[in-house]
């Protein structure tokens, strides 16, 4: 007799809708345990920084933080393979380059990384996951902590071969007039799961994040944002952008909280998604929960086919179809490119799309992304 598959929910909305529109989560199978040796990443780092690793668990009391899955989130805190404590002391401004590079046979990556940014400190951590096969997993635990008057920014790329699951769980706690930043592309991994919470519980505290996408073949690529705000003056912006290939999926579930007290707070959310196959999936939940009255919340979702006057235009002008696509495809995403801030990581990731793009008009997406994708230079 064959075991049943037990499937596992990841990204919980926090106020769920009705069961039967099957949005609530997003199902996966549990993953088959791999061996896990302990794991350095490559390192790097400018300015007044302290960078250490550690084993076991670094990260503080997360009270009420489940991440994108209670077991995957238990697993990351307690059988963490890789710690890393970035530390910004006051007043300084400081960069730090992480790579996680997976091998060429299946590997299981548990890790954490935690960001201290002291009053006044501007600290950004770049971050480049790559590499691995079929079978690989990634379990990442991110912890970011500010006091007053700080800067933290994190930019991220993620490029895994084409049969890795990557998970992440963010939290962060925004200090008195701190802002957080989040710059992220998720380009690689068969699924890639993400979830943020980000507490806004002080006065002028700002949090934002621009996430780019492009998904093919049976791709899936899960957002999740749940930000609790209760100080005062708080802004909060979130935009995911991207295009969907093949029979290809995105789920968007983003949930700003403003909870009473927190008067003047300022909340935009926008899910933006271009549907490049009939095949292809995207659902998207951007939800405003509200318990003060002096508040302004936006939120915008849209999907839908590339604009036919504007591929029309382009090929006019001696374009291919795919060259066309190409063209507008870039230009949605080129924005949050542009944002993660490093030359490198940025042609890394626009190398991706280009590579993506071209090989899935060519009808055989997988076979050629898979051998492209761990090694773009």
């Amino acid at each position: 007799m064959t075991a049943k598959t037990v499937a596992h929910p990841y990204n919980r909305l926090p106020r769920p809708t009705f069961h039967w529109m099957k949005v609530n989560y997003l199902e996966l199978d549990e993953l088959k345990q791999q061996e896990a040796p302990a794991f350095e990443p490559e390192e790097r780092h400018e300015g007044d920084v302290d960078v250490s690793f550690y084993q076991g668990n670094g990260v503080p009391e997360l009270k009420d933080f489940q991440g994108a899955n209670a077991d995957s989130l238990h697993e990351a805190l307690h059988n963490s393979q890789t710690g890393c404590a970035v530390t910004a002391a006051a007043g300084t401004k400081s960069a730090v380059w992480l790579t996680y590079s997976l091998g060429e046979t299946p590997q299981h990556l548990a890790g954490q990384l935690t960001i201290t940014a002291e009053d006044n400190s501007d600290v950004t951590v770049y971050l480049l996951f790559d590499g691995g096969t079929d079978g690989s997993d990634v379990n990442f635990l991110t912890y970011v902590k500010t006091g007053e008057h700080a800067h933290v920014k994190i930019s991220k790329v993620q490029l895994h071969h084409l049969g890795v699951r990557h998970v992440e769980h963010r939290y962060a706690d925004a200090g008195k007039n701190s802002v957080i930043d989040y710059v992220s592309a998720e380009l690689g991994a068969k699924t890639a799961v993400v979830y943020y919470k980000n507490d806004l519980m002080h006065d002028e505290s700002e949090f934002n994040s621009k996430a780019m996408y492009l998904a093919t073949d049976d791709q899936v690529v899960d957002f999740s944002y749940w930000v609790p705000t209760q100080g005062i003056k708080t802004k909060t912006d979130i935009l995911t952008t991207g295009a969907l290939l093949d029979s290809s999926k995105k789920f968007f579930r983003g949930t700003i909280d403003f909870l009473r007290g927190g008067k003047k707070a300022v909340g935009s959310e926008s899910d933006v998604c271009i549907l490049l196959s009939p095949q292809a999936h995207s659902i998207s939940l951007p939800l405003l929960l509200c318990k003060e009255d002096d508040v302004v919340g936006n939120h915008a979702s849209s999907a839908g086919q590339i604009d036919q006057d504007k591929l029309f235009y382009l090929m006019s002008r001696g374009f291919s179809e795919a060259g066309a696509q190409l063209i507008l495809i870039e230009s949605n995403i080129r924005p949050v490119i542009d944002a993660l801030g490093d030359k490198t990581l940025e042609n890394k990731a626009l190398q991706a799309v280009r590579a993506k793009m071209q090989y899935c008009k060519k009808g055989d997406c997988h076979d050629k992304c898979t051998q492209r994708f761990p090694h773009i230079d």
